[in-house]
């Protein structure tokens, strides 16, 4: 795959970023807030703070361009456990500010992710996307499993068998 980007991408864990938290704490608010009942900014940030770790999962990769926060993703556990409890390991928060939106970011993200994953005994990663034909998903190799409502949303789950 061939990325057309101004400036090349580092990848840190927010462990090594702590500076990264309100930002981020910020986007993930911004853009998945209102399904959560309750949610805060304050709320949002106690989570990701769950997400410190480098050596086990879950984790919170982060992506910068020179000194840029540019986008991050997570590595967690069951993100869908009541409808999926079979299915462990999970792609989540999934974001590129939007001023970087467009330049391939987000996919070289979602690489990274998959590129890290087998570090951590993950054979099989799973996502859900509001996206119902997959887009950026389905265009990396990532495979429909089944199409549900979650949170009043209609959702795409899908799966990338990974290799060691």
């Amino acid at each position: 795959m061939r990325y057309n980007l101004a400036m090349p991408i580092k990848f840190t864990f927010l462990a090594d970023r702590m500076d990264a938290i309100p930002i981020i704490s910020k986007w993930y608010f911004d853009e998945w807030g209102h399904l959560v009942q309750g949610a805060s900014i304050e709320h949002t940030r106690g989570r990701i703070e769950d997400y410190m770790n480098r050596d086990e999962v879950p984790f919170i990769l982060v992506a910068t361009n020179d000194k840029d926060l540019v986008g991050a993703a997570q590595l967690k556990y069951r993100e869908m456990a009541e409808m999926f409890p079979e299915k462990e390991h999970w792609l989540g928060g999934v974001y590129v500010a939007a001023s970087y939106r467009g330049q391939g970011y987000a996919s070289q993200i979602v690489e990274q992710i998959v590129k890290m994953a087998p570090r951590y005994g993950v054979e099989t990663l799973h996502l859900q996307t509001e996206v119902l034909d997959g887009g950026l998903y389905a265009r990396l190799g990532w495979t429909p499993c089944a199409q549900v409502t979650s949170r009043g949303l209609d959702v795409l789950v899908m799966e990338r068998q990974l290799s060691g």
